[in-house]
């Protein structure tokens, strides 16, 4: 036989959940034979019962002596009362019974509902923890070469756009096809950035003094200068 530190860990899991289960599926089990034990039970009361209330009836009715009928009169509703108690009993115990079944389903499906959220946290915790541990992708040259010659004539095309943002965006549009072709050339990656941006910027007729900033800074990617704020009126 396995012992509980000999199998592996999903099988010692799998026996701790199928414990108590096992336990409460018995318990239910038990508990439905002594219900269905006490219906029957009430069942049989409630038909002695009935048996002796007929018979009390049939005998007051013939009984002569009024002291006797009087006796057999109360004894019936006695009887009477008893067999209604009886039956009363029974309807809760069928209405006890109902609602329990409404609990432990009601119960069963939140465990369920908490087992399925358990395991797609776990799930999603993997997930992850396996995108945490994946290699980052690989650097593009040439793509980071383009972003540090962008890098380098924003400014310019900024001030030749004068501050339209419309006219901003298709000079930036203008580079970007510009320098998609050299990217094409051989040994794009090689040329120095100042170089290509002067190349660029000459093409372009652009006007104005580049300024190359270090590396880190050119790596990133260009965007739109701030609004320069509006000149105060002096009158």
């Amino acid at each position: 036989m396995t012992g509980y530190g000999a199998g592996p860990t999903s099988a010692r899991t799998k026996n701790l959940t199928l414990g108590p289960i096992y336990v409460l599926v018995l318990f239910m089990s038990h508990t439905t034979e002594k219900r269905a034990r006490a219906e029957a039970m009430l069942g049989e009361l409630a038909e002695l019962g009935l048996m002796l209330a007929r018979e009390l009836a049939v005998e007051a009715r013939a009984a002569e002596d009024a002291g006797e009928r009087v006796a057999l009169a109360d004894a019936f509703q006695k009887t009477s009362r008893a067999v209604r108690l009886t039956l009363a009993l029974d309807f809760k115990l069928e209405r006890d019974a109902a609602r329990e079944a409404r609990e432990e389903q009601a119960l069963a499906e939140r465990r369920e509902a908490q087992v399925q959220a358990e395991a797609q946290a776990l799930a999603e915790a993997a997930l992850a923890a396996e995108r945490a541990s994946a290699p980052a992708p690989p650097v593009n040259p040439v793509r980071r070469h383009k972003d540090r010659v962008r890098g380098v004539l924003n400014r310019l095309l900024w001030t030749e756009s004068e501050g339209d943002t419309e006219t901003y965006d298709v000079l930036m549009e203008d580079l970007d096809v510009r320098l998609a072709e050299a990217a094409r050339a051989e040994g794009f990656t090689d040329m120095p950035v100042e170089l290509l941006a002067q190349r660029l910027k000459a093409d372009m007729g652009l006007a104005g003094a580049l300024v190359v900033t270090t590396a880190e800074r050119l790596c990133a990617p260009a965007v739109r200068p701030p609004l320069a704020p509006p000149l105060a009126d002096t009158g």
